[in-house]
């Protein structure tokens, strides 16, 4: 069958293909590596009292790279925007897919408010650090943050109008500068080692760190002792890490060379990350271990005992986050601030790829006429820019969610975000035998007993996923159930108005599925 004869939005899809290998292994870093690693790691703590911030980090990353490499295989055979979407709806079904993905646009449209009211509290406390009025205004979630993560987000997407190059470009340059910083911060804090750390503390903020400790300690505050419990319980924070480590694939119709860049730029870019949530983790807890724990303890007192801040008789309290002991371990002062400013660059280059790939999304599901075709129009730069435009309304949504609590969107960021590879996994696992004649256009097709590779692999991703949606979804409450209740809803009566709208058009939906959208 020609594509001339399957009735999608349209005969081509307008985008232009301007990503190399490279951008997929920077834009791996470049979603993944935000506030999860950032401020999550520093909170694990006081969430998970006994976890060991290091094993869960690296457990999780261990047991997520199957689904990396299976998904580079798929999206190496199936390059088009849409990402693991078009396998899904080809090999389970269109409603699957449809399921998948809107699943996926939820929360990444979300990500963006987190990002917003995340950096803008971290922000808030650089000025702090800095002496710069309006930080302890920043930190607050509303109206402080709010306000800062509005800005962010209607900047954003002003210039996500621009198109891929742009995006490409900014991602580059905001990558390179934070994974620098991260890097020498990381370094320093293994040569700074325990004691000298907690002198450079005591020398950041005028204070006498062992008294701070001390009195944390006089109002409750336990060293907690190891537990597997408490490790396993906080994956919920490297699962959040890892979110977004996938951006690429959705703009697939957008990459050069997809055998190159899904197959060595993509994982190359996952065991960068890998590599980095082991080795932050591992020198901010060598160096600032004695004081993490007691400093969380009184940063969060207030919200335990109303009325109650014993830290401010020490300091202003700050947000406690890896840019605060960065600032902490080089001395306080200009180089401190500067450290910090540098690690914080990581909120603005994951901002450019989750407009993309989220509006990409979009752009898929309208081109597959499961959305209203219209969202997938695009300007003479190739951004669609209406669908850019409902991201943008989706971040602020999720701007409101995360002021109201930056805890407890994790279970729904992490169930919508990871919670539906396990169709993708069972999609791979089915490739070879359901869709032969796209699996033979595989650049990898390796057998292991007469068993192809993919579905080995899809095996297995299937059942990790499996145990990451179940995982996420036990964070959920009443209040988080009902917030996805309603994006479903909204989701579902938007497909069924779309699949009545193409019986009244006379549109065979099911040609639609049988074969790739056009690139």
């Amino acid at each position: 069958m020609s594509e001339e004869e399957v009735f999608f939005a349209r005969k081509a899809s307008g985008l232009v293909r301007e990503l190399t290998p490279w951008d997929a292994a920077v834009w791996a870093f470049g979603v993944a590596a935000v506030s999860g690693i950032t401020f999550y790691s520093v909170r694990l703590p006081w969430r998970f009292p006994g976890a060991d911030p290091v094993l869960s980090f690296f457990i999780v990353s261990a047991l997520l790279f199957p689904i990396a490499f299976t998904l580079s295989m798929l999206m190496s055979t199936m390059p088009r925007s849409g990402g693991l979407y078009v396998a899904v709806s080809r090999i389970l079904g269109p409603e699957v897919g449809f399921l998948t993905l809107w699943t996926m646009v939820i929360g990444w449209g979300l990500l963006i408010g987190l990002w917003g009211i995340v950096s803008g509290k971290l922000f808030g406390s650089l000025f702090v650090m800095a002496g710069i009025p309006g930080g302890e205004w920043l930190q607050t979630p509303f109206p402080g943050a709010f306000t800062w993560g509005l800005i962010f987000v209607l900047i954003f997407w002003f210039t996500s109008f621009l198109g891929i190059k742009y995006a490409k470009w900014v991602t580059r340059i905001l990558t390179y500068i934070p994974l620098a910083a991260l890097l020498i911060t990381s370094a320093y804090f293994l040569i700074l080692g325990p004691q000298n750390a907690l002198t450079a503390f005591s020398k950041a903020w005028n204070i006498d760190v062992s008294k701070l400790i001390d009195t944390a300690i006089s109002l409750g505050y336990k060293n907690p002792s190891f537990s597997w419990a408490a490790t396993i319980a906080s994956f919920v924070i490297p699962l959040w890490a890892w979110t977004g480590f996938e951006a690429i694939t959705y703009a697939g119709g957008e990459v050069k060379s997809p055998k190159s860049s899904m197959l060595y730029g993509f994982n190359g870019g996952y065991l960068l990350v890998w590599f980095m949530y082991t080795l932050i983790p591992f020198s901010l807890y060598y160096a600032f271990g004695n004081i993490i724990g007691p400093y969380n303890f009184l940063y969060h007192y207030p919200e335990i005992h109303p009325g109650e801040n014993p830290l401010s008789s020490f300091m202003k309290p700050t947000e406690p986050s890896v840019p605060f002991f960065a600032y902490a371990a080089f001395g306080g002062g200009v180089l401190g601030t500067l450290m910090a400013l540098l690690i914080l660059l990581v909120y603005l280059k994951g901002i450019p790829p989750v407009f993309v790939s989220t509006s990409r999304m979009l752009f898929a599901l309208a081109f597959d006429r499961a959305l209203p075709p219209k969202l997938s129009e695009v300007d003479s730069r190739g951004s669609p820019r209406i669908a850019v435009t409902i991201v943008a309304i989706w971040g602020i949504i999720g701007l409101i969610l995360a002021a109201l609590s930056v805890d407890a969107i994790l279970g729904i960021l992490d169930y919508t975000m990871l919670g539906f590879f396990w169709f993708m996994g069972i999609a791979a696992m089915l490739l070879p035998f359901k869709k032969k004649e796209i699996y033979e256009t595989s650049p990898i097709r390796w057998s292991i007993g007469g068993v192809p590779l993919i579905t080995i692999l899809g095996l297995l991703s299937t059942v990790i996923g499996f145990f990451v949606a179940a995982f996420s979804i036990m964070e959920f409450d009443y209040s988080m159930a009902s917030v996805m209740a309603i994006f479903y809803g909204i989701g579902f009566a938007l497909y069924a108005w779309q699949q009545y709208r193409n019986s009244k058009e006379g549109i065979d939906t099911s040609k639609i599925y049988s074969v790739l959208p056009p690139a």
